[in-house]
């Protein structure tokens, strides 16, 4: 039973929320499915913001200068500016899924303090209403 949440663990890493109703369809509790999809979503965040913050960091500055005004200037900073932070975790976090969430995030240069405020408190309170939900329709 203990391997059956690791794998939740390390599916919310990949797909993130649709973790969520693929543990509770396989027989999960939906407290542990919860708890194994926040877990890899917030663990997951916190390696990729630390680590992926410092070597974007020196990879700009080093290799690619001058790419950051060029990818404010772009759509995805278009959007980043028209819903700020809060859109890019809830939103990104929610249907995109963390990976691709966290490097868009990396990319545009966003504050990455207030990015994970934000993308942690969108994912403790989303993945509660979609566990409620989906346990109630599963």
């Amino acid at each position: 039973m203990f391997f059956d949440y690791v794998l939740v663990v390390i599916l919310s890493i990949l797909a993130g929320a649709w973790t969520i109703p693929t543990g509770i369809t396989f027989g999960l509790d939906p407290l542990g499915v919860y708890l194994a999809a926040v877990l890899g979503a917030v663990v997951w965040a916190g390696i990729v913001l630390i680590a992926g913050g410092r070597g974007r960091d020196a990879l700009f500055e080093r290799y690619l200068p001058g790419t950051d005004e060029r990818v404010r200037e772009s759509r995805a900073g278009d959007i980043l500016e028209r819903w700020g932070v809060w859109g890019l975790a809830v939103i990104g976090g929610l249907l995109l899924g963390p990976t691709i969430t966290l490097a868009a995030a990396l990319v545009l240069g966003v504050e990455r303090r207030r990015f994970a405020a934000w993308y942690i408190v969108s994912t403790l309170v989303l993945f509660a209403v979609l566990t409620a939900f989906w346990s109630a329709v599963l």
